[in-house]
């Protein structure tokens, strides 16, 4: 086993059926039928009236530049997918110190990938894209290519920044085919109580970390937001540029964040889209995620019975059958963490137009029936893209305040009885890092140099959106008032999927700051 780029060696499961079948309708709150959407406020009305402001910071274009060299066939190749026609994929890498902070530390190698199309002008600003460890940012920055976030390319480059582990970045490879099997189904290995589902989770769980703790050693706790932070700032500064335009994804806001904490005057703009909490104790961050996806599952069985699924209106029964049925699995059936995976991941990378979400009821229909096969893709896709070795070490490193697993079969029950799809998955998910190191807290920011623009998608289907209120509190703290877009579409990236979010952006990255109002919405 090794970390390839590494320098140095380094009571019933689930929530009760009745209790299940009583909370389903909480997946919609109403009829199942079209989505109607919110009343709109638009971005371009409003009082803009007001005292005038003191112009953004200066941004420039990279005056130094990495060894880039055209790589979309092999990104696509990597993914199993297809860059679209008129997007130019180029990648690079550059060594870093495994930790900054010291001088005879080891070094790992950085991924980058950039994406442009022909009408990208050649000296225009990059946008610094990290999606953290929700999935490799090279991933994520494919979602810009195919979608109404193209309209983004074609204004300047997006430039992806792997997490140190994951995607383009040395991926580390450091447990066990039967370690990462539990971690793939959380302990639904055959007939198992939740007890003994988080019992045979931790004692995998202990063993990866004792497995992973050897390869790293002793940089085991050098992959947290805060020590990719320093991997931006290895970029800057061989750009020879005095600030980033940062865009942070999902959990790649806390890495943005922890750089705009320690780097405060090398940030030119800060967008967080679809942001989780920062610093936020596991726990408490499992149970906002719980609610999330519960919320964000609900849109798309209502949006799938709009369309026409092979599901329909049955939907939500359908979705808890499969779940009720994988607490359990037997003959290789999907495990209920698999099937969160597989359309959580679904929802977050492939089509969620009309008929992309036809096919995923498709899917669920067909596994109803007893089908797996398209289902058990798609979870295959969700292992591959959410949960290598080094996400699961990234995500460790920064769990803090991990309740005991003598705690988790009662957090299950309690959250599922709420979030029926959502709750023991969620919970168990705690139980991964079982006997991991974790890193301390790291700073928050104390000011920004520029206000934050941030971008809420209702309906994440990684995250959830009830994530972004957490941070509420640190914008409080820094006295600082943040432009906030909400969009009731489906899908992860609200700049990936939204016209109107990229056309903001595109106001936000110039000289003026966006102005009143710093409450808007963006149109599905």
């Amino acid at each position: 086993m090794h970390s390839a780029g590494h320098r140095s060696p380094v009571a019933a499961a689930g929530a009760p059926i009745v209790a299940l079948i009583a909370v389903l309708a909480l997946l919609t709150g109403c009829a199942v039928g079209p989505d109607t959407g919110p009343d709109i406020v638009r971005g371009d009305v409003g009082d803009h009236s007001g005292p005038t402001t003191a112009a953004q910071p200066g941004l420039s274009a990279p005056k130094s530049h990495l060894n880039w060299k055209p790589c979309a066939a092999k990104i696509a190749d990597k993914y199993k997918t297809t860059v679209p026609n008129g997007v130019k994929l180029d990648c690079a890498t550059y060594d870093v110190p495994v930790n900054a902070d010291n001088s005879t530390s080891n070094t790992i190698r950085i991924g980058v990938v950039r994406a442009r199309t022909s009408a990208t002008p050649d000296d225009a600003v990059p946008l610094v894209l990290t999606s953290g460890d929700d999935l490799p940012s090279s991933r994520t920055l494919l979602l810009f290519a195919d979608g109404d976030g193209r309209s983004l390319l074609d204004a300047r480059p997006v430039v992806a920044v792997d997490h140190r582990g994951t995607g383009t970045s040395g991926v580390i490879d450091c447990m066990t085919t039967r370690q990462r099997a539990a971690y793939r189904t959380n302990g639904a290995d055959g007939k198992r109580d939740l007890p003994a589902r988080v019992d045979g989770l931790a004692d995998s769980a202990r063993g990866a970390a004792d497995q992973c703790n050897d390869t790293l050693t002793p940089d085991q706790l050098d992959y947290s937001a805060a020590s990719a932070a320093t991997d931006l700032e290895q970029l800057r500064d061989r750009w020879d540029v005095d600030r980033l335009a940062l865009l942070g994804v999902g959990s790649g806001s806390s890495v943005a964040l922890a750089y705009a904490a320690a780097h405060p005057d090398h940030v030119g703009r800060l967008i967080l889209d679809s942001p989780v909490g920062y610093n936020v104790n596991a726990k408490d961050a499992a149970a906002t995620r719980a609610a999330g996806l519960q919320a964000a599952l609900g849109a798309f069985l209502r949006r799938c019975a709009g369309a026409g699924c092979a599901i329909g209106a049955d939907g939500p029964a359908v979705l808890g059958r499969l779940m009720t049925a994988g607490a359990t699995p037997t003959d290789g059936a999907l495990s209920d963490t698999e099937v969160l995976l597989a359309v959580t991941t679904a929802l977050a990378v492939d089509d969620t137009s009309p008929d992309g979400l036809k096919a995923l009821g498709s899917a669920l229909a067909d596994a109803d029936r007893g089908d797996t096969a398209a289902l058990k893709t798609l979870a295959d896709l969700g292992r591959i893209l959410r949960l290598d070795d080094g996400q699961v070490v990234a995500r460790c490193n920064d769990l803090r305040g991990r309740p005991g697993s003598d705690q988790i079969a009662g957090l299950a029950r309690d959250w599922s009885g709420r979030n029926p799809l959502t709750g023991v998955t969620t919970a168990l998910d705690l139980v991964r890092c079982d006997g991991w190191g974790v890193t301390d807290t790291p700073a928050a920011p104390d000011s920004f140099s520029v206000a934050p623009l941030i971008l809420v998608g209702k309906n994440d289907p990684i995250n959830g959106a009830d994530a972004a209120n957490n941070l509420t509190p640190l914008f409080l703290a820094a006295n600082t008032e943040p432009t906030t877009v909400s969009w009731d579409g489906l899908g992860y990236s609200v700049a990936a999927h939204s016209r109107c979010a990229t056309g903001l952006i595109g106001d936000y990255l110039g000289p003026k700051p966006l102005g009143k109002p710093t409450q808007r919405s963006c149109p599905v």
